[in-house]
């Protein structure tokens, strides 16, 4: 290995095989070294390096698409929830799944204003007892002596602020006396303007109507109420609840434009005895039968179902002797589905109400919400 020159440079290599001039190893053979030569040797200054022309664009793309996938699910997680049901099929929702929708969106929106009302109410509470003496002094100074209660404006619920019309002021006077039940303005009484009068504190007169957004419950004992100011629109369901009988009384009853009744289809009586459930469909034929009790009072539930089994409509009555309610319950509509219980008491009986608006059930519900 002595006297032996650097390939590289010319330079002595020592006993290793190293060279003392550029450290060249030249102990490797000569065939893994090119010395100042390229891959480009040789051809023209415009050509294209393929190798590298072919690889890099699929890494590249490979980075695009991860780049692009990234992105959407950034986009997709800014959008609404909703904007990505634009792509589903849509669906056919029935009116009376609608109608439960809103009817629990309602409660929804009234339980969080009541909340938010009761927080608010707590701390102005905590803040009055620990301040009321200043706050007292400043409303004086501020407003005068007496001008602070003065100066409060009066919220009054008007619930016909939202009605689709007026109704007419001619009409035909007319009284109706009516027991404990469902009755449909237009089929059981005229559409008009009605004064109730009452036996009882606690005899109530409950109203109805989506389409004019009227929703009533209305009883003597109740300090501020519209038994004298009762607007019923064709349409409209009024629910009664007595221990006898309430009257109606309207100077303007539409009684020329009333929907004729037709026969009940119904002939067959059902009876259902204390703790007993029985259920239309199965039981006894869907349709509008009159609730009967003829003997001890007791509790009824009556439960309606709609599509997909769910609970659409709950009544509950305290029918009997001497119950709130009186003996019976009048135009009790009961589709498919639908659960009677008697949960004590005397048994009863599901009388065919003797002239109906419609057998489309379902549709009576409709008019609840």
């Amino acid at each position: 290995m002595f006297g032996r020159k650097c390939t590289l440079c010319g330079g002595k290599v020592d006993s290793r095989g190293i060279c003392e001039e550029c450290g060249l190893d030249n102990n490797k053979s000569e065939k893994n070294y090119k010395i100042n030569q390229a891959g480009c040797d040789g051809k023209p200054l415009t050509h294209v390096h393929e190798t590298n022309a072919h690889v890099q664009p699929q890494k590249a793309q490979k980075e695009q698409k991860a780049q692009k996938k990234q992105g959407e699910q950034k986009e997709r997680m800014k959008r609404p929830d909703y904007e990505d049901n634009y792509s589903m099929p849509r669906q056919r929702i029935s009116g009376r799944e609608k109608a439960k929708a809103k009817k629990k969106s309602a409660a929804g929106r009234v339980v969080g204003i009541i909340t938010m009302i009761l927080t608010v109410a707590g701390i102005l509470l905590a803040v009055a007892e620990d301040h009321g003496e200043e706050i007292s002094s400043w409303a004086e100074s501020k407003l005068g002596d007496g001008q602070g209660a003065a100066g409060k404006a009066e919220y009054t619920y008007d619930p016909y602020k939202y009605t689709a019309r007026t109704l007419s002021g001619d009409g035909d006077h007319a009284e109706y006396e009516l027991s404990t039940g469902h009755y449909i303005v237009g089929v059981h009484i005229p559409e008009g303007k009605y004064s109730a009068r009452t036996q009882d504190d606690f005899d109530t007169i409950q109203t109805e109507d989506s389409e004019n957004n009227i929703y009533l419950y209305e009883y003597e004992g109740k300090g501020d109420n519209y038994l004298g100011d009762l607007r019923l629109y064709d349409g409209a369901v009024v629910t009664v609840a007595c221990k006898d009988t309430v009257t109606l009384i309207t100077d303007n009853g539409q009684t020329a434009s009333m929907q004729p009744e037709m026969p009940n289809p119904l002939t067959e009586s059902v009876s259902i005895a204390g703790g007993e459930t029985k259920t239309a469909g199965t039981d006894f034929a869907p349709g509008i039968y009159d609730i009967y009790v003829t003997g001890e009072s007791g509790m009824a539930d009556v439960t309606v179902y709609g599509e997909g089994d769910e609970e659409i409509d709950t009544v509950s009555l305290y029918i009997g002797e001497g119950s709130s309610d009186g003996m019976g319950f009048k135009y009790m509509v009961l589709p498919e589905g639908a659960e009677v219980v008697r949960t004590d008491g005397g048994p009863l009986s599901l009388v065919p109400s003797e002239m109906i608006a419609s057998e489309d059930y379902m549709e009576f519900y409709e008019r609840l919400y």
